[in-house]
């Protein structure tokens, strides 16, 4: 991974540019300090990282429900649950009707 003075940024922007189409990560620092890592957008990444992003914002701002959230990333209403609690983002409905079907979800099937 290369490592960048955001000074040379600056100056050189195609320093990133190159490096990212190199498919490359490049390390950036301010002050000999560290800032941040840019990642070169691959499918792999877009598909998995920043779809599970946009999702989640999407349910944090309450614009889809947490069983939307779940069909968009490809995971039953268990999974969805507790990626959230692993996240540390509530996720407890207000209804009983889906305080129940949450409560469903979480419990075992028996194998």
């Amino acid at each position: 991974m290369q490592s960048v003075a955001i000074r040379e940024l600056k100056t050189n922007p195609s320093i990133l540019t190159a490096a990212l189409e190199r498919g490359e990560s490049v390390f950036v620092t301010k002050h000999g300090k560290p800032l941040g890592i840019t990642l070169p957008l691959q499918e792999d990444l877009f598909s998995l990282g920043v779809k599970k992003l946009y999702a989640l914002e999407l349910y944090k701002s309450g614009t889809i429900s947490m069983g939307k959230m779940a069909d968009m990333l490809g995971m039953d209403k268990s999974e969805a649950m507790r990626l959230l609690s692993d996240l540390k983002i509530e996720w407890i409905e207000s209804d009983i009707e889906a305080l129940e079907s949450e409560c469903t979800a979480l419990r075992p099937t028996d194998r």
